[in-house]
């Protein structure tokens, strides 16, 4: 009997170590992924971060909502249309089955990201933030420029799951495509299609910053799990 308690033990603390062990591995990973992307990227992003959350602290969210929503054109309008389903959740589907016969272990990254996205958006805005008003529930549709054809949402507005899709899935193409200039391409789609949510008066603009930065860490998070340790060159 003691011989099978210590056998036990002495499993468990096998078991331990391994868990511990590829956290460790994963957390080092996850750093030195982060040496991959160009150095502009990051400089983008955080210029898009520091704007989004210096705007959000100094005005009130409603008034800021309507000093944006004055800006808008024809062409603006069909772009942020068409473009705000690039934060659609169908694009993790999409992307996993394309890069199944491309390479299998994206797949899962891609399969992972997006679970992590939809139970994350939907604890924040169904249970947690649950209720908070949309633009148009909070403004009133009459006082807003709004586009035909979309329809608009009034209810749990934050933060926006677009958004937090569109960094989740742009940042997994970054961390893949390192040291690539299509990085560039990848940051723009994803800050266009949040800030579609926001021109489309579907959130303010505090729940695309947040969504954002969630979605960040959300393919970050995905990449270190399935990508093989590095060493830095």
């Amino acid at each position: 009997m003691q011989q099978v308690v210590h056998l036990n033990r002495r499993l468990n603390k096998k078991s331990d170590k391994k868990t511990i062990n590829k956290f460790i591995k994963v957390k080092d990973n996850l750093f030195l992924m982060l040496l991959d992307i160009k150095q502009e990227i990051v400089i983008i992003y955080s210029l898009f971060f520091l704007l989004s959350l210096t705007s959000v602290v100094l005005f009130n969210k409603f008034t800021l909502h309507l000093k944006i929503n004055q800006f808008h054109s024809s062409f603006f309008d069909v772009l942020f249309k068409y473009s705000t389903f690039l934060g659609d959740g169908v694009l993790f589907a999409i992307l996993g089955v394309t890069f199944f016969f491309i390479k299998r272990k994206m797949t899962y990254v891609f399969l992972v990201s997006g679970v992590l996205t939809l139970l994350i958006t939907h604890l924040l805005k169904k249970i947690i933030f649950k209720g908070i008003l949309r633009p148009a529930g909070a403004l009133g549709e009459e006082s807003l420029h709004l586009i035909d054809g979309v329809k608009m949402a009034m209810m749990n507005s934050f933060p926006s799951g677009h958004t937090t899709t569109a960094f989740a899935i742009f940042t997994i193409l970054c961390l893949y495509f390192s040291k690539c200039k299509s990085q560039y391409l990848w940051i723009s789609l994803a800050i266009i299609a949040g800030f579609s949510r926001v021109y489309l008066s579907q959130h303010f603009l505090v729940d695309i910053f947040v969504g954002s930065f969630i979605g960040v860490l959300i393919g970050i998070i995905g990449m270190a799990i399935f990508s093989k340790p590095k060493s830095i060159s």
